[in-house]
């Protein structure tokens, strides 16, 4: 009765459940792909492969020759460990806006030379943080990345404007504004296109989701919604 004995314990970390990932998401590394290339099976070290910042989760999975549920699910377990987070497609159409957490880039010094760091379009030729600011504080709802670009240009300030909203989203400095369309009820205005997905124009699927569900270009998607006088835009 006097023995001891010793037991061994781990504390495992507490996490949550990672979120549910749509076709139309785009996975960021946040981690070296290099380093987490030998820890994980076959499949995931195979989709590391196209995570490149820009390609969303259907579009990997057609390059990758993978089903779209196992991409999801490899890419979740990515998530649950911090290898990876997801943000918006990004297009030159797209719309933004800036959060309050931006302060935090114009007070740290540190953050400011990442943020160059990581959208500078060349290493050796770094750009002045004075136009990285300003390009964020000008995103401003009904400008699109390429009425920003029209504005500052700028490859000639050495911004690459992908990687600057690559990072402003990843940093939440920035967040999207996404197009909701939404049909009015028929005894309004009658529908005028059979090409349109009705059925998803309820206010709760985004352009990015129709899309990619039914496989058509923004612009393409945009004409056609323009053109029929039963839908409206919701911007949210």
């Amino acid at each position: 009765m006097g023995d001891s004995c010793i037991i061994h314990l781990k504390v495992a970390q507490c996490t949550s459940e990672p979120p549910f990932i749509e076709d139309h998401a785009v996975p960021v590394l946040v981690q070296n792909k290099d380093i987490t290339e030998y820890t994980w099976d076959l499949t995931t070290q195979q989709i590391l492969h196209y995570v490149d910042g820009f390609s969303h989760v259907a579009k990997i999975a057609a390059e990758a020759d993978i089903e779209v549920n196992r991409v999801k699910a490899c890419l979740q377990n990515l998530i649950h460990y911090q290898v990876i987070q997801g943000i918006s497609i990004f297009q030159y159409s797209n719309v933004y806006t800036v959060t309050p957490e931006l302060q935090q880039l114009a007070n740290d010094p540190d953050l400011q030379a990442e943020c160059i760091f990581f959208i500078a379009r060349k290493e050796h030729r770094p750009p002045n943080f004075r136009d990285i600011f300003q390009m964020y504080c000008n995103l401003t709802a009904g400008t699109t990345v390429k009425d920003l670009c029209s504005r500052y240009n700028p490859h000639s300030l050495q911004i690459d404007e992908r990687k600057l909203i690559q990072y402003g989203l990843m940093k939440g400095y920035i967040r999207r504004l996404h197009k909701y369309p939404i049909k009015l009820p028929t005894s309004v205005i009658e529908p005028v296109s059979k090409d349109i997905p009705y059925h998803l124009c309820d206010g709760c699927h985004s352009f990015d989701e129709i899309c990619c569900k039914i496989s058509i270009s923004n612009e393409a998607l945009d004409e056609k919604i323009e053109s029929d006088p039963s839908i409206v835009i919701c911007w949210k």
